[in-house]
């Protein structure tokens, strides 16, 4: 082999090494838009609950107590088929559900509630909200089950939000923060009515009507001082909405302004 034919073949080995470099550094090929999934996109799932988080429901559930049959046992199908007398949306609330599907966002709504004429409240929500909502759509309902051990009843909401991807939980229990947390989702604890407290605290920051407890350690003076800053019991942000006009003790001094 004389040196003109030696040169070539370094020079075309060269050449191939070189090329085979550069198509293994090149950056890949970005998918087409139509095939890109909603994380790919920045697109959040954004749960919200309903009672006392969207609706403020106090009124249904008061009355609802009222009728029940004397077994302690709330009648679902009573209370998911009179929203629309004894419930009302807190506008505040609705501006957030808004605010997320403006930005392309998707929501859903998970309540404790048992399914019984579900499609009722669905429809309810449909005309105060504005858009469709659908039953098992993006309405779901997750009433808490029973630990076979202990009899305490517990929150089985984190299996809808983990199933449906959510990351991002609105709640106004204790529950709720647990089922984010536990779900995967960042959860926001939104601020009751001062008016459910007073009518039903339990499960918000323990209970603060009742005796003080290893359950329910904190006081009101330590739930104005979560709200002022910010942060609730489970590390999770605190949402407030409501002026307190009608303050609870611990609060005479200070109102929290709501949105």
């Amino acid at each position: 082999m004389n040196n003109n034919h030696l040169r070539i073949r370094i020079l075309i080995l060269t050449t191939f090494l070189l090329l085979a470099g550069c198509a293994q550094t090149q950056p890949p090929i970005p998918a087409p838009a139509s095939e890109l999934s909603a994380s790919d996109l920045g697109i959040l799932r954004v749960g919200f609950d309903i009672d006392d988080t969207i609706l403020y429901s106090e009124d249904n559930f008061l009355q609802a107590a009222e009728n029940h049959d004397g077994s302690g046992n709330l009648d679902y199908d009573w209370i998911n088929t009179h929203d629309s007398v004894y419930s009302t949306l807190i506008p505040e609330m609705a501006k957030l559900v808004h605010f997320f599907r403006a930005q392309g966002h998707t929501v859903f709504f998970i309540t404790a509630r048992p399914g019984n004429s579900g499609e009722v409240l669905a429809r309810f929500l449909s005309q105060q909200l504005g858009f469709p909502i659908v039953a098992g759509g993006n309405l779901f309902f997750s009433p808490k089950e029973n630990d076979p051990e202990t009899g305490i009843r517990h929150t089985v909401k984190h299996r809808l939000i983990r199933d449906l991807g959510i990351r991002v939980f609105y709640g106004d229990s204790d529950t709720d923060i647990v089922a984010a947390l536990a779900g995967g989702a960042i959860p926001v604890r939104v601020v009751r009515d001062p008016k459910s407290l007073y009518a039903y605290s339990r499960n918000h920051f323990g209970d603060l009507m009742e005796t003080h407890s290893d359950g329910n350690p904190f006081t009101t003076e330590d739930y104005r001082k979560f709200i002022l800053a910010g942060v609730g019991p489970y590390g999770e942000t605190i949402y407030p909405l409501y002026k307190f006009d009608d303050p609870l003790p611990g609060f005479e001094s200070d109102s929290i302004e709501g949105n």
